[in-house]
């Protein structure tokens, strides 16, 4: 398999772990279709994607090393990032929250990606490095002699569209990413010069060299990425904590406390209570008793723009 073949098997499985993840992550059906292989056109992008738009750079390590562009509108990722957040989808465009959004949705496509293609015996390995917003007014110079493929989907009921861009040496390596190893055959050792074994006691006959030769993995075909990532996700086990409250104390006071001592908080009694997700906080809610078991009913939850910069780090 080479040229335009295993550049087209290596978008199908793009566009299958890509629908499926994002479906997964938006509550949407997200169906991807690959629809013009071109030379770059930046023409063509303007008529589909307002500019200034949202600039992705993802680089691939692995048996190939090579790179490619993911270029979509502001409203497109606004809308991904905030239905990630379980919001609606129209929230305006703000670069700080909506740029993390979407390299964390990319690095998720990406990871599945890379999970797909190892079944297939492919070593790679996909990383979302910058998320910018760009005027692209440089950056069309560089890709001049590159290759672009157009991704068409629908998003909530209009249609909408992503341009990654291809230079051309990463399409030679997607050539050779798909193309089998060769073994190398072993080198013999050369013979002894003719008398020589009288004179060397400890000669030893060559030994053949090969590479290692493991059973083939069984071949998994392309299935419905969403099911498969959302049985993943449901499997992941997250703490969850309520803080009835806070206090700061002195080290000498702290040694001074015993059995029956009283430590008061800094809230009143019948105030709201704070609920945690993996030490990040996510709503406020009441403390009540179910069947004499406390409980917890959720009054509150935080803002989408909170949840969103709650994805960073600490």
């Amino acid at each position: 398999m080479t040229g335009r073949q295993s550049y087209d098997k290596f978008m199908d499985f793009f566009i299958s772990n890509a629908s499926g993840v994002i479906s997964t992550i938006t509550n949407q059906q997200i169906n991807f279709t690959a629809n013009n292989y071109t030379d770059f056109d930046f023409s063509l992008i303007e008529k589909n994607i307002t500019i200034p738009c949202i600039l992705t750079n993802i680089e691939f390590s692995g048996t190939q090393d090579f790179q490619l562009s993911a270029l979509a509108s502001k409203k497109v990722v606004a809308a991904f990032a905030d239905l990630m957040m379980l919001g609606t989808g129209d929230a305006e465009y703000a670069p700080e929250e909506h740029n993390d959004a979407m390299k964390e949705i990319f690095n998720q496509v990406l990871g599945s990606l890379t999970t797909e293609l190892n079944a297939e015996g492919v070593a790679a390995t996909g990383m979302a490095t910058e998320v910018d917003l760009s005027d692209m007014e440089m950056q069309k110079e560089f890709m001049q002699d590159s290759k672009m493929q157009e991704l068409s989907f629908t998003l909530l009921g209009e249609s909408a569209f992503i341009y990654l861009i291809i230079d051309n040496d990463s399409v030679a390596a997607i050539d050779n990413l798909f193309k089998p190893q060769v073994k190398e055959p072993p080198k013999s050792a050369p013979k002894p010069a003719f008398g020589s074994e009288k004179k060397s006691s400890s000669y030893q006959e060559p030994v053949s060299v090969s590479r290692a030769s493991f059973a083939e993995i069984e071949e998994v075909s392309p299935s419905n990425s969403k099911n498969i990532n959302l049985d993943n996700l449901l499997d992941i086990p997250l703490p969850v904590t309520v803080e009835l409250g806070r206090k700061e104390m002195r080290i000498k006071d702290i040694l001074d406390l015993g059995q029956g001592a009283i430590v008061e908080l800094t809230k009143l009694a019948g105030d709201l209570v704070d609920l945690y997700i993996n030490g990040k906080k996510f709503a406020v809610g009441e403390v009540m008793v179910v069947d004499e078991n406390y409980a917890v009913r959720i009054v509150n939850l935080i803002s989408r723009e909170e949840r969103i910069r709650s994805l960073g780090p600490e």
